[in-house]
């Protein structure tokens, strides 16, 4: 699991709730307490963590730009040369560098968002710790209030035997497992398409690439198909039952 996960599981919390199940609830309280210190600890680093890493990303998306322009003066002296596959493979290798820039710019605005957050999430840990810290002794002193009710009342699902709301929680995570099934399988169906489609538009990508470099350079397409009439063919061309 992690940090931004834990810490959003630890600010979502019930801790009534948890209480509720507890057979030694000071106990178990004052570890909460010692959970909620640890993850501001870790989360702390994970914003600095976060931060650095945007640097090196966005350093390293640089190197890729840099790269990139490298390819492209390279595809033109393949092309003064007339050799369109050398021109065509500095094409690739500075579709590949551009592509990595983007890849890592992308990457480094997830950090940034990452670290933000973070941020917000440590906010909120603070605040659950300060009210937890400040209502340690209600919180004790309702628990007891709640299972001394528990004691009277005896609420429990009839046909399962459990506490009610443990009942409705067990249904909506089978829910939950199912629905993330069916949300599996289309998104693989759909990556397998997009990866076919992807090698199909990159292909398309480098004649125009190659194409474009050539106009940009003052050269003129080549053309398969020869200029002026073409001749008529030889021999007789009279149908044969007119011979």
């Amino acid at each position: 699991m992690g940090i931004l996960d834990r810490v959003s599981m630890i600010v979502r919390s019930n801790v009534n709730s948890m209480l509720d199940k507890s057979s030694n609830p000071e106990a178990d309280l004052n570890y909460f307490m010692l959970e909620m210190q640890d993850g501001m600890r870790q989360t702390e680093k994970a914003v600095q963590d976060a931060v650095v890493q945007k640097k090196v990303y966005e350093m390293q998306a640089t190197d890729q730009r840099k790269r990139a322009q490298e390819w492209d003066a390279k595809a033109q002296v393949a092309v003064r040369a007339n050799r369109d596959d050398l021109a065509t493979e500095a094409l690739r290798q500075k579709m590949q560098a551009e592509q990595e820039a983007e890849r890592l710019d992308q990457l480094a605005k997830d950090q940034d968002g990452n670290a933000s957050q973070l941020r917000t999430q440590l906010d909120e840990l603070h605040k659950k710790y300060a009210e937890t810290e400040q209502n340690k002794s209600n919180l004790i002193a309702r628990y007891n209030m709640n299972k001394q009710a528990e004691r009277v009342l005896g609420v429990k699902d009839p046909a399962t035997g459990l506490p009610q709301s443990d009942y409705t929680r067990m249904q909506q995570k089978i829910m939950a497992e199912q629905v993330r099934a069916e949300m599996d399988e289309q998104s693989y169906r759909g990556a397998a398409a997009e990866a076919e489609i992807n090698k199909l538009q990159a292909q398309e990508t480098l004649e125009d690439e190659l194409a474009a470099l050539k106009q940009r350079m003052g050269q003129k397409p080549k053309t398969d198909a020869p200029s002026g009439n073409a001749a008529p063919p030889k021999g007789d061309d009279k149908p044969y039952d007119e011979k």
